[in-house]
């Protein structure tokens, strides 16, 4: 099931107090209307009642999409400095709900699960995205480089490069505000991509690098345990 705890926040602009409800697991199966609301970025947003102000808490919760095969670990961005912690964190939470210490009901629901690990808004929406999709999320990754490799840097230091939609002959991809979630930049790819990428034995070892970790982002290959 999801379940929300009741805090008071504090409004980044006035100071006022904002009651908030904080999400601590999201059931997708049960609840879809939360899984559309992470997809378009309403989710665990606030308005202040006394100046009006918007603010979005950061992800920290366990997300469950039993019909699409998916468990998410989601955290806040600042730990992404400290992924590996967060991942062994991770990999100790999906043991005591569906892996080796869990009741076997709860295992024969695991073995179906996939899991990833992720850090902050935008890398949860594109995982809930691609989650059920067909599509390989490892793949999208190796993309992302590809895409990277030829076009340049950033429009912001603070973006990064997201899968934003899945058309049938097109990914649609965002330079998105880490912060604000806010598209400062977009790139497409056709969608035959993913095939003419997953064959060619040049990526091998990219891929290998990617898939070996449930934080199974393209960021991680630039961050410190990675060099």
């Amino acid at each position: 099931m999801s379940i929300f705890r009741t805090l008071t926040a504090h409004c980044s602009a006035c100071g006022g107090a904002v009651p908030v409800d904080v999400v601590l697991s999201v059931n997708a199966d049960r609840r879809p209307d939360l899984r559309e609301a992470i997809l378009d970025n309403s989710f665990q947003m606030r308005r202040c009642p006394g100046c009006g102000s918007e603010t979005r808490l950061a992800p920290q919760f366990h997300y469950l999409d039993q019909k699409r095969g998916r468990w998410i670990a989601a955290w806040p961005r600042e730990r992404l400095g400290d992924w590996e912690a967060a991942v062994e964190e991770s990999h100790q939470a999906f043991d005591e709900a569906f892996g080796a210490a869990a009741p076997a009901g709860a295992q024969a629901i695991g073995r179906e699960l996939s899991w990833r690990v992720t850090f902050g808004w935008p890398a949860l929406r594109e995982k809930v995205l691609l989650a059920g999709s067909g599509v390989d999320d490892v793949l999208i990754e190796m993309v992302k480089l590809a895409l990277i490799r030829a076009g340049g840097p950033a429009p912001l230091l603070s973006a990064e490069l997201r899968l934003l939609n899945l058309a049938d002959d097109e990914l649609v991809f965002g330079w998105q505000d880490n912060e604000s979630s806010v598209v400062v930049g977009w790139r497409r790819a056709p969608r035959a991509l993913l095939a003419e990428i997953d064959a060619d034995p040049d990526w091998a070892e990219m891929r290998g690098r990617i898939a070996q970790s449930p934080f199974a982002d393209a960021t991680r290959l630039f961050m410190p345990a990675e060099v």
